[in-house]
């Protein structure tokens, strides 16, 4: 490789790198579409077919995306013949238009798009009277008079200071009078206007519809708008249209968001899920009331966080030192504490809100202190037990070192993937310094890969003793297990969070909500709510929430009796959803279409059912775009269709109870409304996450299978790798289909994609792992679905496309396969048969790469690291000779290159310090002397940047070749600082732990010293030590080579410790 070639290579790693932890994920921009309805729908397919699209790209680079709201409703003449119930959801869906446009704008504020031509939209005349607005009959009144009594009784009485004019001119003084924003953008439609539209103008002009007083009224509204000084831009035609959007929008992204660096094939996913959690304290924040119950748990809290390290309250809000808790450690060694605070509660009673709104106080107080919280709840994918213990590690090894832990995929290390191991990195990890964890919501863990669900809850894997200075917080019901088995242990102190009892405070709860003029219903039965002592926090949400939607259908107060009549959430949930359906639900199938009991909700179909029953069985939840599509595919097409405004209405509903992520997936607020669904409307006993994938045949889980089976066939259609990723294998493990899981996964277009990626977050490979293995309990092998596809990828069928519909487009995808794509298809493979103990097919395929790579004739860092890691696995099965041989070859070829690929390259610089390390384990000492291996050993700890583990390595190897050179004290010395960089990274059992002690104890006891007798009582503890380490090891592998070969080296650990 030349030289610039290599240095591009290297600047774009380190920048990439870099990019890690400076990314941050950006809110959405998401401008409302505002345009009179019947002249503009040209203009607006073309800017959504063409330049969304493109504005949305721009944002996908800069970590957001661009998603702007269009609720035009074309027809709004008479629906087809309907059932009552049908008919009556069109009428209240016809009359609340203005209403629910007013309600986007606000939503979509601070950005708008505004359209404008000739004409003016629906208003009314000058001379029509009003009289409507103390109505009680809607039907008796015009569209218009409609549309501006419901917006007026709904949070918009300003509507009727101005009633005549145009819905479209409402929309804009909500916009841009009312509010202000840099945001907003006017395009007026002028000269030679669009063919159709200026062929239907004349049409209107002849038939007189077009007057003059809705000429003198457009023309009022543009020099309104252009004497506001607002944006405004001229345009003839839909190429000039396009322009200018796109360069306007253009400048608004670049000025929120400035270019930052997001590589293609690099997984973001922890750093999404960061500002997740920071995304849910900000909207917990929002809505929070302070009571008296609030304070003196706040107050619990942070005693409990600062409590027991002998921490004063004022230093460290002025961000002392915390040297001083350290210091109390030393002198206090075995100090009685407390190491988890538990808050536990009913459900529904503000525990997380509460949560997280103490966490951004506490860190605003005490800026110096380190907290780390997580709340389950605010994301699908995040309550694996495994993912979450990896984040708390990942973002406690980046404050203590300003890195992350090594997240290769196939990283030679597989212990992260072994969860007794994870484990003791977690232990490890919150050993380094005083830090507080929030876990919100452990009744929500679940574990799909190396421990049971029962066995997460019950918290039996923390161990019994956590550091001192480590203070863990977590919250959950009062009924749960985790609950039950974490009050047993001694560490623990429970709080609990009681139900609000001051009514004033259960009003200023409901009034955050329910916002609308002059109507409180509940401050109107204050009677009611002195009976209702149940009327918690969340319960007061719902109800606030569905009275300022439902009253719009039907009686608030009828609906408000009906829900106070429950006890539970569950039932008051189910009284809801109920509700929702015949509010805005329909069934496609005819027959039934007819039929008001379908509508009524008793058959519990229809495509709200449909839309909550497939958000409820997603992986990581959907976007809108998404689930149009899929309903769609479902039959709700034609007159059937679910549109824009229709999903709008429904979302009004259910904005606090199904959010949209920054990402733009949809997913539920609270557990209470998932388990509601998918007990009552998707009819499963077991909660999704936790129910087992070969359970798809029950009958009770037909329903959920069929959902899964729609996802499959949707998402095998779909072209976003990360999309089909997250969600296309769950799914079709979730409903049986272990062929097509097998085909995918081992397809060569997925792996082309997975072994592009740059550092795979823990997420994506604990997945990858886990699919395989839930195959391999079905009789599915891995090594023969893989060399099948390396036999393609070397035969070159693998770019040939198959038109099959069992095939997704991924699978089908046409690219061009060169030597280096079939080079690092095949070591991909290789490196994860490795990982999955598949010993023998990895030597094999690694020995074809090097072939491959040699033939080629082209020096590359492939090939190096091809021929450390064949060496690494002989070495591992105990072929030290032939492992020995590889490293040379790494070895000779690392010398041919140029010095300063070492000063630009750390990836490079950590190949070689790797190498180096494995020819200290497996060279001869004449091999170390001659090639004078030490020196370079040297060199590299002086490029090497500030990564634990690889310092680590490069003591270690320090350590060894001093012992060589004769130097048995700077040796030791060496392996000390090795030793204590690996406990403090992996805890005391990890095999490169048992590794350096056994180095150790090896030196202490054949090498006499000064205190012989202390020395060899520390040999024997190191052994003893050691021992453990690889028995455990033994269990924990999943390669018959390496067990055998384990089961050796206990063997002369052993026969060392009888000679002691």
């Amino acid at each position: 490789m030349s030289s610039p070639e290599q240095s591009e290579i290297s600047q774009k790693a380190n920048v990439d790198r870099y990019a890690q932890f400076v990314l941050k994920f950006q809110k959405p921009i998401q401008p409302y579409i505002c345009s009179t309805l019947n002249d503009f729908q040209e203009d607006r397919d073309f800017l959504a077919n063409y330049i969304f699209p493109q504005l949305n790209e721009l944002c996908n680079s800069r970590g957001t995306y661009f998603k702007a709201v269009d609720l035009r409703w074309p027809a709004l003449m008479a629906p087809p013949p309907l059932s009552s119930n049908l008919f009556r959801q069109h009428s209240c869906l016809h009359s609340q238009y203005l209403k629910l446009c007013l309600d986007y704008v606000n939503t979509c504020f601070p950005f708008f798009i505004c359209m404008l031509g000739q004409t003016y939209g629906d208003f009314l005349p000058e001379h029509v009277p009003l009289l409507f607005s103390k109505a009680t009959d809607l039907s008796s009144l015009s569209t218009v008079e409609q549309n501006l009594y419901v917006a007026a009784k709904n949070g918009y009485p300003w509507v009727l200071e101005s009633p005549n004019y145009s819905l479209t001119e409402l929309e804009i003084i909500q916009a841009a009078f009312l509010n202000e924003s840099q945001f907003q953008y006017f395009y007026f439609r002028t000269g030679t206007t669009l063919l159709k539209t200026l062929d239907e103008e004349k049409e209107r002009l002849s038939s007189g519809s077009l007057n003059d007083e809705e000429k003198l009224k457009i023309g009022k509204l543009k020099a309104k708008i252009i004497s506001k000084g607002l944006p405004v831009r001229f345009y003839k035609d839909l190429h000039e249209l396009g322009e200018l959007v796109f360069k306007d929008w253009s400048v608004v992204i670049e000025q929120l968001y400035p270019a930052t660096l997001m590589i293609e094939n690099m997984d973001y996913k922890h750093k999404f899920e960061r500002f997740y959690h920071e995304e849910f304290t900000e909207k917990c924040k929002q809505v929070f009331v302070i009571s008296k119950e609030s304070s003196r748990t706040f107050e619990i809290l942070e005693r409990f966080a600062l409590k027991d390290v002998g921490f004063d309250f004022n230093s460290a809000a002025a961000g002392s030192s915390l040297d001083s808790i350290l210091r109390f450690f030393r002198i206090n060694p075995l100090p009685v504490y407390k190491s988890i605070l538990l808050l536990s509660g009913e459900r529904g009673c503000g525990k997380s809100t509460l949560i997280a709104n103490w966490v951004n106080y506490f860190k605003k107080k005490y800026p110096s202190m380190l907290m780390i919280p997580h709340f389950v709840g605010s994301t699908c994918e995040s309550s694996d037990i495994m993912s979450v213990i990896h984040y708390f590690i990942t973002e406690l090894q980046y404050k203590n070192y300003g890195s992350q832990l090594e997240t290769d995929l196939l990283n030679e290390d597989s212990n992260a993937l072994v969860f007794p191991l994870l484990v003791e990195v977690f232990i490890a990890s919150i050993s380094l310094k005083p830090c507080i964890l929030v876990l919100d919501g452990i009744e929500e863990l679940i574990g799909i890969y190396g421990i049971s669900g029962q066995k997460v809850k019950d918290f039996s894997w923390l161990p019994c003793l956590l550091p001192p200075h480590c203070k863990f917080i977590m919250s959950t019901v009062s009924s749960s297990l985790s609950y039950k088995s974490l009050c047993a242990r001694p560490d623990v102190r429970t709080v609990e969070l009681l139900s609000v009892g001051d009514e004033e405070v259960k009003l200023n709860i409901f009034q955050q909500y329910f916002f609308i003029p002059n109507k409180d219903p509940l401050r109107q039965s204050k009677h009611t709510l002195r009976k209702r002592t149940n009327l918690n926090p969340l319960k007061l949400t719902i109800l606030a929430n569905e009275l300022r939607e439902c009253r719009i259908y039907r009686d608030e107060y009828q609906c408000l009796k009906e829900y106070l009549e429950v006890v539970s959430i569950q039932e008051l949930w189910e009284l809801i959803l109920k509700r929702w359906i015949e509010d805005y639900s329909w069934t496609f199938i005819p027959k039934r279409a007819n039929s008001d009991t379908v509508a009524s909700g008793e058959a519990l179909d229809g495509w709200v059912v449909d839309a909550l029953c497939l958000l409820s069985i997603s992986h990581c939840g959907l976007t809108e775009d998404e689930m149009f599509q899929i309903l769609d595919m479902l039959g709700y097409r034609d007159h059937y269709k679910v549109t824009t405004l229709h999903w709008a209405a429904f979302r009004n509903a259910t904005r606090h109870w199904v959010q949209e992520k920054p990402n733009g997936l949809l997913h539920f607020r609270h557990q209470s409304l998932r388990n509601a669904v998918e007990h009552k409307l998707l009819g499963v006993l077991t909660p999704v996450r936790e129910s087992s994938p070969y359970t798809f045949q029950n009958p009770t889980n037909h329903r959920k299978t069929h959902f899964h089976r729609v996802l499959v066939r949707f998402f095998q259609r779909q072209t976003a790798f990360w999309r089909v990723y997250e969600e296309l294998p769950w799914h079709m493990k979730m409903s049986g289909s272990w062929g097509d899981l097998c085909s995918f996964l081992s397809s060569p277009s997925i792996t082309d994609f997975i072994s592009k990626i740059q550092n795979p977050s823990f997420w994506t490979r604990l997945h990858l792992i886990h699919y395989w293995n839930v195959l391999a309990e079905v009789g599915y092998d891995a090594a023969g679905a893989y060399l099948f596809t390396v036999a393609k990828i070397k035969a070159d069928k693998c770019h040939k496309v198959k038109k099959r519909h069992t095939l997704s487009v991924l699978e089908c995808r046409l690219f061009e396969v060169t030597t280096t794509d079939k080079c690092r298809l095949i070591f991909f493979i290789a490196k994860l048969l490795k990982l999955m103990g598949k010993t023998r097919e990895a030597e094999e395929l690694f020995l074809s790469v090097e072939n491959m790579l040699a033939q080629s004739q082209s020096l590359t860092e492939m090939l190096l690291e091809v021929q450390n890691t064949t060496g690494e696995l002989y070495l591992e099965i105990g072929m030290t000779q032939e492992g020995f041989q590889y490293f040379q070859k790494a070895w000779s070829n690392l010398v041919d290159f140029s010095p300063s690929n070492m000063k630009d390259n750390q990836d490079f610089v950590k190949q070689k310090g790797r190498v180096l390390n494995n020819l200290a384990k497996s060279a001869t000492e004449k091999y170390l002397k001659e090639n004078h291996i030490l020196e370079c050993a040297a060199e590299i700890s002086s490029l090497l940047d500030n990564s634990p583990r690889d310092q680590a390595t490069m003591k270690y190897t320090e350590g060894v070749l001093m012992f060589v050179a004769g130097n048995t004290s700077l040796a030791r010395m060496r392996f000390q600082e090795c030793l204590t960089i690996r406990r403090s990274l992996f805890g005391e059992k990890n095999i490169l732990v048992g590794e350096i002690m056994e180095f150790l104890a090896d030196l202490l006891f054949f090498l006499p010293g000064d205190s012989e007798r202390f020395q060899k009582k520390q040999a024997i503890e190191y052994y003893k030590q050691v021992i453990q380490i690889k028995e455990n090891a033994g269990t924990f592998t999943n390669s018959s080579l390496v067990r055998k070969q384990l089961s050796i080296s206990l063997s002369d650990t052993l026969c060392k410790l009888g000679n002691c």
